[in-house]
């Protein structure tokens, strides 16, 4: 039997009569179903239990057509009613297209348990997920002013969820940067529902709105579950329009009573107590709304240094005992190296008065930062790495703790991959590079040049800035890749400035200084001194000399850099070095010893590290390791251009009094 004659069979047998009855009733339940869902309180997703439902009964239904209505005919056709029946040509076409049929409603079925239920599927383990996303409180005044009423609310709830161990913190800031910075697969900003789905999986939503009432705010919240079914849906909170931070304090207040008690058990039964919160808000009071509104600013123009300290400054002229804009703007000074300002900004800060476990904490890291204490610094700093390790500044600066405060670069890993870099619009993403950066030296102290290499080639045509381009140059160095090294930095040189140009050049020859490929390296420092044709104050082409080894002619420029600056440990230590390399004895001792005239707070023993410098220079290798000590114990950084990666100590970098006394000091003080 042919197609044709098969359809012109099924036709005769009602066969497709009666398949067009289960289709149109099918359609119909739907139909109703869907209607009928939301006011009987129905699951979200009852219409796609009855679909599978119906698609596991269609095969089904066509077995009972045979069953019980084809196969009666099929006998009495047999022509000799004592012969058993044989199978025939319908029938086998018949059974033939429902394993088709039956095989297209299992596809259909799979894909729509994947699509609907792939990664819910686990009702348990949704319900065991302790991390909550506090979503921004939706605006129904139609008061644009009132915008950050809603801030304020899911700030307070943030808060007070990681102040009081309930749970891990999905931040609105966390989920606005986010959003900003990843790319869907059409290469547009995808949107909030598939950041939470996708990106963060939290196992309950906090949310809601407010709206006004003549001179009354009212103040909505509710919670719900991974699945977005509604937990609980909180009683409406009134407070004076002047005054939204009541409202908002007190719907805090019920949350975190729900979560604590009911909300936030895992299938265990016990409450998680790490903390996934990444907004930098650690308030335990509300604060003046008017400062609340400057600190917004401030954050907002960050990058805009005068205009940030002066909107930090009203904040807390605002409200003086408001936190947050306190810390930052000790960070802001630390940062611009205004370290006498920053702490004593810090010692303002009463560490006895009525502050939180979390703002003691924040205060003892900046506290030993500033004090050189670079082991209590990193401890204090892994407590708040912890409640906050999404957040890409407070993972950068724990990165950067870990690297070159106590040398720990074995440490670098597990904290950048907390973050994905894959889909990060990095041209939104001011802190990416900074993390590129610190994973790239931490790769090269780890011996792994060729991962340098093939990661930091392709960001330093995205990110162009100079600093970025330091751990990639090491790793071609170290790798002996000094081919690819040139190639890279003439490309480089096509766009770049001449500042740019000579900076790099300067910093290609010292590492090549340090690994003792002097001819390599005096390469680099010839293009400086070739180009440079106002050699008075040159500090570029005094360092080309003095790396290149030509002391008479670094001598003449430093003797000029240090009439101009006397206070500059660099030109005072470099002038001696090369006085004594010309042999003028007298003059390099005289001139050594201004550098404890020098001596002041806040140098985390920039001093001895220039005495050491001098000291290995001339040979003095003991003196050199001792005051090598002093400048690691008052907090002296590990960089790209300090102890290890400095040309004045490769003749004792890999002794074992270096490595134990000088790179090891914090890292034996951290396990």
């Amino acid at each position: 039997m042919n197609l044709k004659g098969f359809f012109n069979e099924c036709h005769k047998k009602e066969v497709f009569k009666m398949l067009s009855i289960y289709i149109v009733s099918s359609w119909v339940i739907l139909q109703v179903l869907a209607l009928i869902t939301e006011p009987l309180g129905l699951p979200q997703k009852s219409v796609t239990y009855l679909i599978i439902i119906l698609l596991i009964g269609f095969p089904i239904y066509i077995y009972y057509i045979w069953k019980f209505r084809l196969l009666k005919y099929e006998i009495q056709q047999t022509e000799d009613p004592t012969t058993p029946y044989n199978k025939s040509a319908f029938q086998k076409m018949y059974f033939s297209s429902l394993f088709v049929i039956g095989l297209l409603s299992g596809i259909a079925i799979t894909l729509i348990i994947k699509n609907n239920f792939g990664e819910n599927f686990s009702l348990e383990k949704i319900q065991g997920n302790n991390k909550i996303a506090v979503l921004n409180f939706e605006n129904t005044t139609g008061d644009e002013k009132l915008d950050n009423v809603g801030n304020i609310a899911a700030s307070y709830i943030s808060h007070g969820i990681t102040e009081k161990e309930v749970g891990q913190v999905i931040s609105p800031k966390l989920v606005k940067d986010y959003t900003s910075i990843i790319k869907s697969k059409a290469g547009t900003t995808i949107d909030l529902d598939n950041i939470l789905d996708n990106y963060f999986k939290p196992g309950k939503r906090i949310e809601g709105a407010f709206y006004k009432e003549k001179d009354t705010l009212l103040l909505q919240g509710s919670i719900k579950n991974g699945l977005e079914e509604t937990l609980i849906s909180f009683e409406t909170i009134k407070c004076r329009l002047d005054s939204p931070l009541d409202c908002a304090e007190q719907l805090k207040q019920d949350i975190l009573g729900y979560l604590r008690t009911e909300g936030n058990k895992d299938e265990s039964g016990y409450i998680q107590n790490k903390d996934n919160e990444t907004v930098s808000y650690y308030e335990e009071t509300p604060p003046n709304y008017e400062a609340y509104e400057y600190l917004t600013n401030a954050i907002a123009n960050i990058d805009n240094g005068k205009l940030h300290l002066e909107l930090l400054d009203k904040a807390i002229e605002a409200d003086p005992n408001f936190f947050e804009p306190k810390i930052h703007k000790i960070t802001y000074h630390y940062n611009l190296g205004n370290y006498k300002i920053a702490d004593s900004l810090r010692s303002l800060i009463d560490i006895n008065s009525n502050l939180s476990n979390r703002q003691k904490n924040i205060l003892l890291v900046h506290e030993s930062i500033i004090k050189g204490r670079n082991n209590r610094a990193y401890r204090a700093q892994r407590i708040e790495y912890d409640l906050a390790f999404k957040d890409i500044s407070t993972n950068m600066s724990t990165m950067t703790l870990a690297l070159q405060y106590v040398n720990r670069p074995e440490d670098i890993e597990a904290i950048y991959n907390e973050i994905q870099m894959d889909d990060m619009i990095l041209e939104n993403c001011s802190r990416c590079g900074f993390r590129y950066y610190m994973k790239g030296l931490a790769d090269v102290e780890l011996g792994n040049y060729d991962k340098v290499i093939k990661t930091l080639v392709p960001i330093t045509n995205i990110i162009e800035h100079s600093y970025l381009k330091r751990p990639l140059i090491m790793a071609y160095v170290k790798a002996s890749k000094l081919t690819e090294l040139e190639k890279y930095l003439t490309d480089n040189a096509l766009t770049a400035s001449i500042s740019d140009i000579d900076y790099l050049n300067i910093f290609t020859g010292i590492q090549l200084v340090n690994a003792n490929k002097t001819d390599e390296a005096n390469k680099y420092f010839n293009k400086i001194i070739t180009r440079n044709n106002n050699p008075a104050s040159n500090e570029d082409l005094a360092k080309a000399y003095y790396y290149k080894g030509d002391y008479l002619n670094a001598q003449n420029i430093y003797e000029t850099l240090y009439q101009e600056n006397p206070d500059n440990i660099e030109y005072v230590v470099h002038l001696a070095v090369s006085y004594f390399k010309n042999g003028n004895f007298e003059a390099a001792k005289s001139q050594i010893e201004k550098l404890d005239s020098l001596r002041t707070d806040y140098l985390f023993g920039a001093v001895d590290y220039g005495w050491a410098q001098y000291y290995n220079s001339i040979g003095d290798k003991d003196k050199a390791l001792d005051f090598l000590l002093k400048a690691v114990v008052q907090g002296y950084n590990y960089t790209p251009s300090t102890f290890q990666n400095d040309p004045h100590f490769k003749t004792i970098k890999d002794s074992p009094e270096f490595i134990d006394r000088i790179m090891n000091y914090w890292k034996n003080k951290t396990t």
